[in-house]
């Protein structure tokens, strides 16, 4: 029989590999291509910095807010991207994540090495990683994070030596200028030293006093370290507006800041009623709550008060946002391993169990083995993940490089490559991209800095993009607007907004492509590009792909999409009809296709058509609740109402304040005599992207079911 020395050995060993394994699916998460909206401002800003040799106090990048004061705080980060990305190109920021990342989970394994519990160890920080890949973007607060967890691991091992007062102050004047998050360093030895002062004054329950006591050497460079630390937030640019900049935002959330967190998705909350039980959203981050619930329900009599508060923190700030989730992540792994030295195992599992020592060490490579196993597999898929560009024709990895996804990379080539200027009206997602690409030739209405322009301007920039003409002609001429840019990689512009602008005498479309559609004001100064580049879509014939090299590859034709729906919004329903045409040769089985097709049935009448083509979308896709309403239109014309309603059932359950389908189904119910019913549905307000009226026209009922409702 094999000695326990020897299992010992190989359990050891193969923790070792799965912890190489770890590292390895780190390395390559993290070299992800780069698709972050927001990092695109940090390095015009970055440009900016190294140019003028100084950190700017007043916004010099949008002509919105010129000049108004402006409390740049992320000003490290933004030199440190920039001077990667002009060294070393889109390799050198991804590099700097793939370093910043492997940081953060070395701190971890330092601060959590046992050899006995390697295997729980890897396997938290399998958890811990999968949930910081839900938002692996290079960012400043990643940044935030690893001086987080430098702050953690020196309060926890290196607070006894005098040199880590000197080195918690290097690291929190790094902090200061390179994210809002510095305000945790104060706020985490403040928390620590109650704890410690209640263990030492206040008698707690069970064995709480004596679980994670400081000597008092180590309690007094404790209190020592939240004066350096404090001292250190003034170490910044702006010395007193910079070190409360975090306690404005915090007093400032809440009321009409409540708009951003409806329309940013990072700001979304992971975890809400409607999809409370739907595990395979964030299930990593789920599991770790659960987990890390359940170690301290086990280790309830020697709990660490400290460990305890700052758990329920961190997860409070973690259910507030998705960003925030990799925080509560880190803390969560530190709590469970701290949890399980002090639990007492013989009164869960049977002494005799316990006692079987080569039954542990082999029921322990079992678990490594799952795990090497799993990480494996994971990375082999992940290895495989691209997508195809009809730019080369071929296929582009996920891996390296800047993303062709997620920017609209060949409009902001034709501003920069025309060296077209001015003011230039934009989507919120588009602006910190044409800063990075285009500034400052280019300067925007409205980019990523929800602080610098306030709740009140990012409601009327809403109001604008929905279609608020009068309110638009009033900032064209307040701000001397003298573009638009909107973007259409991730939805399509408003109806109502991109059709005004093209019928606009005063404004001249220059470019039309997949990806946006550029407008210039008819000025002087514009005219010599108006003369160049002005489209007459009257003129626009679909291009053509040769489908030969793609074989019996699925590829989705997104350019053709994008531009089936532009080109209806605007306008052209018979050229949008030729684009989805195109776009189901190269992928008969495409689901948009098919809905811009049975849209354009359904504005031109033909509702038979459009049922028949809707319901040949819907098998493709049966999630698309765009698809569905059009569907329930269909049959709302071919007077099938029990069916139609059924369909927008679906819809609301899905969003109960669908404007369009809480119309249709209003109008459905009128259609059936029950007038009480659909005046209670008819909504009194606008949805995001549309108008109540807008819809009525779509649908276009008969005037005489819109005077029973009496509206």
């Amino acid at each position: 029989m094999l000695s326990l020395r020897f299992w010992r050995n190989v359990n050891r060993w193969i923790g070792w590999i799965a912890l190489a394994v770890l590292f390895g699916l780190t390395i390559l998460v993290t070299n992800i291509e780069i698709k972050d909206v927001d990092l695109w401002l940090h390095l015009a800003s970055g440009r900016h910095i190294l140019e003028t040799m100084g950190i700017p106090a007043q916004d010099f990048l949008s002509f919105t807010v010129n000049n108004r004061t402006w409390n740049n705080h992320e000003w490290l980060f933004q030199i440190i991207t920039q001077l990667s990305f002009e060294a070393f190109g889109p390799g050198g920021l991804i590099n700097i994540r793939v370093v910043v990342v492997c940081m953060v989970l070395m701190l971890l394994v330092m601060i959590g090495y046992n050899d006995r519990r390697l295997g729980l160890t890897v396997f938290l920080l399998v958890l811990v990683l999968q949930t910081f890949m839900l938002r692996l973007q290079l960012r400043p607060d990643m940044f935030s994070l690893l001086y987080f967890i430098l702050f953690m691991y020196t309060l926890a091992v290196q607070i006894g030596q005098r040199s880590s007062l000197i080195f918690l102050f290097i690291i929190q004047v790094m902090w200061v200028n390179t994210h809002g998050f510095f305000i945790f360093a104060p706020v985490l030895i403040l928390l620590m030293i109650i704890a410690e002062w209640a263990k030492r004054n206040v008698k707690l329950p069970y064995d709480w006093n004596a679980v994670g006591r400081y000597t008092d050497e180590e309690f007094t460079r404790l209190c020592w370290a939240l004066l350096v630390v404090t001292l250190a937030c003034f170490v910044n640019p702006h010395p007193i507006q910079g070190a409360i900049y975090p306690l404005q935002v915090l007093t400032s959330l809440g009321g009409d800041t409540s708009i951003f967190f409806q329309h940013i998705k990072e700001l979304e909350k992971p975890i809400r009623w409607d999809n409370l039980l739907m595990w395979q959203q964030n299930w990593s981050y789920r599991l770790l709550i659960v987990l890390s619930t359940l170690s301290f329900i086990l280790n309830r009599r020697r709990l660490d008060i400290g460990m305890f508060v700052l758990w329920v923190i961190f997860l409070i700030f973690s259910l507030n946002a998705l960003r925030n989730m990799i925080f509560f992540a880190v803390i969560a792994y530190l709590v469970i391993l701290i949890n399980v030295q002090h639990i007492r195992w013989r009164r869960i599992f049977s002494p005799v169990l316990l006692k079987k020592r080569r039954l542990k060490y082999m029921g322990s490579l079992v678990f490594k083995g799952i795990l090497i196993t799993w990480m494996i597999n994971t990375g082999l898929d992940l290895s495989t993940h691209g997508y195809f560009t009809f730019d080369t024709m071929e296929r582009k990895s996920e891996f390296g490089g800047i993303t062709l996804k997620n920017y609209p990379y060949r409009s902001a080539d034709f501003l920069v490559e025309n060296k077209i200027k001015g003011n230039f009206f934009n989507d919120f997602n588009s602006g910190a991209y044409l800063l990075g690409r285009a500034h400052p030739d280019i300067k925007v209405y409205m980019d990523g800095r929800t602080e610098v322009y306030g709740p009140d301007y990012f409601k009327t920039y809403l109001k604008i993009w929905r279609g608020d003409e009068e309110l638009f002609h009033e900032h064209v001429a307040k701000y001397n607007i003298t573009g638009a840019f909107l973007n259409s990689i991730q939805r399509p512009a408003p109806a109502r907004f991109i059709r005004h602008l093209y019928q606009d005498p005063e404004w001249v479309l220059v470019y039309f492509d997949f990806d946006a559609a550029i407008f210039l004001r008819d000025i002087p100064a514009n005219r010599e590009w108006i003369d160049k580049f002005a489209i007459n879509l009257e003129d626009y014939v679909t291009p053509k792909v040769d489908i030969v090299p793609i074989a019996t590859k699925r590829i989705i034709p997104y350019e053709h999409i994008q531009r089936a729906q532009a080109l209806f919004d605007i306008g052209f329903p018979d050229k949008a009809r030729d684009e989805a045409f195109e776009a189901l040769r190269i992928y008969p089985n495409e689901a948009e296709a098919l809905k811009v097709l049975g849209k354009v049935a359904v504005l031109q009448g033909e509702y038979s058509k459009a049922f028949a083509i809707l319901r040949n979308g819907l098998l493709v896709n049966s999630r698309d609740n765009e698809l569905r309403y059009y569907f329930g239109v269909s049959l709302f014309h071919l007077g099938r109402f029990e069916e139609a309603e059924q369909q927008m059932q679906r819809v609301l359950a899905a969003n109960p304040r669908n404007t369009k389908a809480l119309v249709l189904t209003a109008l459905i119910y009128a259609s059936q005599g029950k007038t009480d019913i659909a005046r209670q549905l008819w909504p009194r307000q606008d949805g995001e992207l549309f108008t109540v009226e807008e819809t009525v026209a779509e649908i276009n009922p008969n005037k005489e079911l819109l005077g029973t409702l009496e509206l």
